[in-house]
């Protein structure tokens, strides 16, 4: 189904090795991969036109093949454990069709390590996007505690403020909320990606999301609070 006036491409980060958890993005997770989880996802969107998987493993590209995605062979330089988001995204724009680049697409950027973000998040994040005539959307979710009370230590090792002094003072009520990414959905075009050199941040349409469903998998620790959300879900 056509959204945003133009196409909608999926590409989901998936490489080999990780560093909290061995094989993350294959770990298995209530009888699936947890690659499968936004592979799912993003197949189910009523507006992505294309989905591709980029990795370096071809146990991941295999998975992705299984369920229908395009595949991206990612070379190693792009998939070490220093390799940044935004390098996977500008290889990724030197492989894709010359003729899909000149329409300037809607790129939907869905880590793995967010398997609790649905079609349906996506869905609503991309009618949020047409509604009200953005061009680039960060989920997000509320931080609980205020980073308007936080400190530094100084070259003293004593306490200072990192705002005004009165904020850390503040009744919590009385200062402004702050969301912090949580991984889940990135969208921009392939235009506003090359003019920032990078993931458009300021003046993003956030896209809110709950603790629970903003999960992120990156140690032991949370792949066993994944297991325990999914039991209760489907218990």
């Amino acid at each position: 189904m056509p959204i945003c006036g133009r196409t909608v491409v999926a590409l989901i980060p998936a490489r080999g090795g990780s560093r909290g958890v061995k094989r993350k993005n294959l770990r298995v997770v209530a009888g699936r991969p947890l690659i499968e989880f936004t592979l799912m996802a993003a197949s189910k969107s009523h507006y992505i036109d294309s989905v591709h998987v980029s990795s370096d493993d071809d146990e991941i590209l295999g998975c992705g093949r299984a369920l229908g995605a395009n595949t991206v062979v990612r070379p190693a330089e792009y998939a070490s454990d220093t390799a940044s988001a935004v390098e996977v995204v500008n290889h990724f724009l030197t492989v894709i069709p010359r003729q899909l680049r000149k329409q300037d697409p809607y790129i939907v950027y869905l880590q793995p390590t967010s398997p609790l973000r649905t079609a349906s998040h996506i869905d609503e994040a991309l009618e949020m996007m047409v509604a009200q005539k953005a061009h680039t959307l960060v989920s997000v979710t509320e931080l609980k505690a205020s980073p308007f009370k936080s400190f530094v230590l100084d070259s003293n090792r004593r306490l200072q403020s990192l705002f005004d002094e009165k904020l850390s003072n503040a009744q919590r009520q009385d200062l402004p909320s702050v969301y912090i990414p949580n991984g889940a959905i990135y969208v921009f075009r392939v235009s506003d990606f090359i003019e920032r050199g990078g993931f458009p941040s300021n003046g993003s349409l956030p896209f809110i999301m709950s603790e629970k469903d903003s999960v992120d998998v990156d140690t032991e620790e949370d792949i066993h609070r994944l297991k325990n959300i999914l039991e209760t879900s489907n218990g």
